[in-house]
């Protein structure tokens, strides 16, 4: 629900399709590599799931991966500081070949839409 503004929560959401059976290669890979990374950068790990929920191994995996920030100036802070982290470039590097499919969506909820458009 809508706050104080700056504390709303924004959301982002990695929803990665898996090659098939490759899916706990990735999330491991994802946990170990990029994970440490992100909290550097403020971001907060909020929720890890997989399905269906059990490793494939002729099959895809999907990952839904949703981290929370609080607020448009964290927002902008991580993704600057994300564009400018070569880690971050070898990493995807390393995981594309795990990875059929991938995206990153940035979410909130609906009642601090107005909020968040005002800075």
């Amino acid at each position: 629900m809508m706050g104080e503004p700056g504390a709303e929560t924004i959301y982002y959401l990695d929803h990665i399709v898996a090659q098939p059976g490759q899916g706990k290669a990735l999330l491991d890979l994802y946990m170990t590599s990029y994970v440490p990374k992100a909290k550097s950068r403020g971001m907060v790990l909020a929720h890890r799931w997989v399905t269906p929920p059990l490793w494939l191994e002729g099959q895809s995996n999907e990952l839904f991966i949703i981290w929370t920030v609080q607020g448009v100036a964290a927002w902008w802070a991580a993704t600057r500081m994300r564009r400018k982290d070569p880690d971050l470039i070898s990493f995807w590097a390393e995981a594309l070949p795990l990875i059929a499919k991938r995206q990153r969506l940035y979410l909130s909820d609906v009642d601090d839409v107005a909020s968040l458009c005002s800075v």
